[in-house]
């Protein structure tokens, strides 16, 4: 495996960890995600259910890039459509960060698979 390979799959699974790690962070501190706003059941419902959708996709794609596996290609490809959606979601609640990393991770996760695939 070429060392450009190497390091795009790696900045995949760091954007798959970092990913997982905002949403967990979100469930347990769900006023993370809407700062000087109090968490109320609905918020903490949200944060939840944000990280039980999360963890069910980067969990089989994390796996997936460190062993290489045939599934690679599609689960990137997952990943990578939810990551636009929650850009899409970003750029409805004007936030700039929720909008950009998201899009720039859902971006390479769909250059990638396509990478891979072909």
């Amino acid at each position: 495996m070429s060392s450009v390979r190497r390091s795009v799959l790696a900045l995949n699974a760091m954007g798959t960890a970092a990913a997982a790690g905002f949403a967990v962070r979100g469930a347990l501190r769900p006023e993370y995600v809407q700062p000087n706003r109090s968490a109320d059941p609905l918020a903490s419902f949200w944060a939840a259910s944000s990280a039980v959708r999360t963890a069910a996709v980067a969990v089989p794609l994390l796996v997936s890039l460190a062993r290489g596996d045939r599934s690679t290609p599609t689960l990137l490809a997952i990943a990578g459509a939810v990551q636009l959606g929650d850009s899409l979601l970003g750029i409805q609640r004007r936030n700039p960060g929720m909008a950009l990393a998201p899009a720039v991770m859902g971006a390479l996760h769909l250059a990638t698979a396509r990478r891979l695939a072909g």
